[in-house]
């Protein structure tokens, strides 16, 4: 496959973006990243019409595979559920399977040489398997997209604006834009995310779901850090 024609998905951007490019290790700051996964997933899901919200309760509408792992294993945990859940109940369920999705999404990006294995012995005995960049191009490709909506006004896609948005969500922001430019833009940011635009039926039930999972993800994360 070639690198520069390569179409990753929401769920491969985010963890590629989540990663520390060096290290091969999560930063610090993705304590909510397994939400912003979630969100990523049900995102993709809908939009490929395997599923639908209505009522903010999930339907399932297609059941063939969709050939990515990830996507097919939450696809596989949604219609093997005896009752319609809400859309806020499969975020938080998909999001207590970030282990597994994370698992999955690094072993494609892998597999296709963004990402390499590096494993580190701990006292000699443990393992702890760490996934530097081996190939840049991509996620550079990203963070230069991303900075030139956020710092220059380029028109982002819908698609555009819900991964900006589960960077938000996710406490991402110092990480991907770098801490001044996430300060210096965060208005930028949240008005992004408000302004979204649609042109026909397509995109206005696009934005529909892009609101919804986040305002749910928000649900979610204030419930969390005030149980917390």
């Amino acid at each position: 496959m070639n690198i520069k024609n390569m179409n990753l998905n929401l769920i491969d951007k985010l963890i590629l973006l989540a990663l520390d490019d060096n290290k091969g290790t999560f930063v610090s700051d993705s304590a909510f990243l397994g939400y912003g996964i979630a969100g990523a997933v049900i995102f993709e899901l809908s939009i490929e019409g395997s599923i639908e919200i209505i009522e903010k309760k999930i339907k399932v509408l297609k059941r063939a595979a969709l050939k990515d792992e990830a996507l097919d294993y939450c696809l596989d945990i949604i219609k093997k559920s005896k009752k319609e859940k809400t859309l806020q109940d499969w975020l938080q369920i998909l999001g207590e399977k970030e282990s597994s999705l994370k698992e999955m999404t690094i072993d494609k990006l892998t597999l296709l040489k963004i990402l390499t294995k590096k494993e580190d012995k701990f006292l000699w005995i443990f393992s702890n398997n760490k996934f530097p960049t081996k190939n840049e191009f991509p996620e550079n490709k990203l963070r230069v997209r991303l900075h030139d909506i956020v710092k220059n006004n380029k028109e982002p896609e819908l698609k555009e604006v819900m991964l900006i948005s589960l960077i938000d969500s996710c406490k991402l922001n110092n990480e991907v834009y770098g801490k001044i430019i996430a300060k210096e833009q965060e208005k930028q940011i949240k008005s992004i995310i408000k302004r979204v635009q649609f042109t026909n039926s397509t995109n206005e039930i696009i934005k529909e779901i892009h609101d919804s999972i986040i305002a749910a993800i928000l649900l979610i994360i204030v419930t969390t850090t005030f149980i917390t």
